[in-house]
């Protein structure tokens, strides 16, 4: 089979280069992102694409800076320079100004908003003046990059406004915009790939109105994907390529595959390659091993992951007076049963909860551990329905 072309995708980087020590405000939900590492662990990443040989072309898929603080920026391009290859740049949502609680910001800061995101990156990771574009790579294929992302007057338009920073919409503008491309890429028999920073299909059960845990995710996908997956799938997108949630997941959806990618930044700090043959699109993970600073890297962060999440649990699970008497006891169940480093690194499918690791208790407790243990077990169930989205494979029509 002939190949065509090999992509290399970056998750979100999130640069964030300390302005003195000790600088709390690097790091803002433990163990997730890896603030203090994050210059170190996009070098890696790097380096490992620029030895990996033969890569025609990187996207990065959006975040690339802490808060979008131009010195964080100013990292930033220095160190995508330092590719090899031509590297294509989508704009994520911590690449717009934010509105940040005092303490965790830098107010003296400079920040890049969407315009000048695209003066500063213009010729560097964005081939024209808008963060909304579609450029020819090689193969016949064609990369179609949209923005999801709402500015902090855009959002003043919308219902919830500020609260909703971290949420993906794709205008009616922008949509008859990837119609007309796609229908142009089409006609003229290249192969489109399409990446924008949010999902545009679900990637978790939890995404469904009516989930117990709607709430903490609703911020995940674009808002009102529908018509974005119907203009999708009338072209025949093989492919979607989003970031944002810090995992490595794929969702199916509306005849739409959305492959998401960990962040760089945290564990599993995974950067794929995608192999574009006249047949089919292979996908491969490439997990960091290690970096100077942490030799151990996955077995080190994933700990690091397991805990932060547990402290979220275990904080959220205070303010509700039912809960709170077991605080404690869910923060190390859930860091016992590993559920979370497990979705973040796409090995979830078929998961449960060991019997052993489930408390004993009152009716209460038995109860509320019962409850907790089949939404988790529900992630399981969930992901066994999709593909593996460390290896796999997406065959291309003969048309």
């Amino acid at each position: 089979m002939a190949e065509r072309l090999k992509l290399a995708i970056i998750g979100d980087p999130h640069l964030a280069v300390p302005r003195g020590e000790p600088d709390h405000r690097l790091e803002v939900d433990p163990g997730r992102k890896l603030h203090g590492l994050s210059v170190e662990l996009l070098t890696a990443t790097i380096d490992e694409i620029n030895a990996a040989g033969g890569v025609d072309a990187t996207l990065v898929l959006g975040d690339l800076t802490r808060d979008s603080e131009v010195f964080n920026h100013e990292v930033a391009r220095e160190q995508l320079a330092r590719l090899a290859m031509p590297f294509y740049l989508v704009a994520g949502n911590h690449d717009n100004v934010r509105r940040r609680a005092k303490g965790v910001s830098y107010p003296d800061e400079p920040r890049l908003d969407r315009q000048g995101f695209q003066e500063f990156y213009r010729g560097a990771g964005l081939p024209g003046d808008t963060t909304r574009y579609a450029v020819e790579l090689p193969g016949g294929v064609v990369l179609v990059v949209l923005d999801s992302n709402c500015t902090l007057a855009e959002l003043k338009l919308i219902k919830g406004g500020l609260k909703r920073q971290d949420h993906g919409w794709v205008s009616q503008s922008q949509r008859r915009w990837l119609h007309h491309v796609l229908g142009n890429i089409r006609q003229v028999g290249r192969l489109p790939l399409v990446a924008v920073h949010h999902s545009v299909t679900v990637q978790s059960p939890a995404e469904h109105p009516g989930h117990p845990l709607y709430g903490f995710f609703d911020f995940w996908r674009i808002h009102d994907a529908e018509p974005l997956r119907k203009v999708l799938a009338r072209h025949r997108v093989p492919l979607v390529l989003s970031g944002h949630l810090h995992a490595q997941s794929a969702g199916r959806q509306g005849g739409v595959l959305n492959l998401v990618t960990a962040a760089s930044v945290s564990y599993p700090h995974a950067w794929r390659l995608l192999t574009v043959t006249d047949d089919a699109i292979h996908v491969e993970s490439h997990p960091l091993r290690s970096i100077p600073s942490c030799a151990d890297l996955q077995e080190q962060s994933r700990s690091w992951l397991s805990e932060g999440m547990g402290e979220m649990i275990e904080q959220a699970s205070r303010r509700i007076p039912m809960l709170s008497r077991l605080s404690s006891g869910l923060r190390e169940f859930i860091i016992a049963t590993e559920w979370w480093p497990r979705f973040c690194d796409g090995t979830l499918a078929g998961f449960r909860v060991p019997a052993a690791l489930v408390p004993e208790g009152n009716k209460v407790t038995t109860a509320l551990y019962g409850r907790v243990v089949k939404l988790l077990n529900q992630y399981g169930t969930w992901k066994n329905r999709y593909p593996d989205p460390n290896a796999l494979t997406i065959p291309l029509s003969a048309d």
